[in-house]
């Protein structure tokens, strides 16, 4: 990574008077110094989060129960309240 006295003066130290070797923009030093790499990855991580979180949220939606006379799905509250009477089904 490289800079001038000259970017510095006219971008000061947050504004965009970095370069990395090997590109052709400046940026700032955040981004200049930062690993696009590791941030794939951690972007990749955080996309499986949200995947396996959806799939539980999907899971434990078609376990919901549903009220015997009217057909509609328990209420999280309602569901939890007949945990709590019947107990824990399994």
């Amino acid at each position: 990574m490289a800079t001038t006295l000259e970017l510095l003066r006219e971008h000061g130290p947050a504004g965009p008077a970095f370069r990395r070797f090997g590109r052709d923009v400046d940026q700032n030093l955040w981004d200049a110094s930062g690993n696009p790499r590791q941030d794939a990855g951690l972007a990749h991580r955080a996309e499986e989060w949200r995947r396996r979180l959806a799939q539980e949220a999907a899971e434990r939606e078609a376990q919901r129960p549903v009220c015997a006379d009217c057909g509609t799905k328990f209420t999280d509250d309602r569901w939890k309240a007949s945990i709590a009477v019947e107990g824990p089904r399994g």
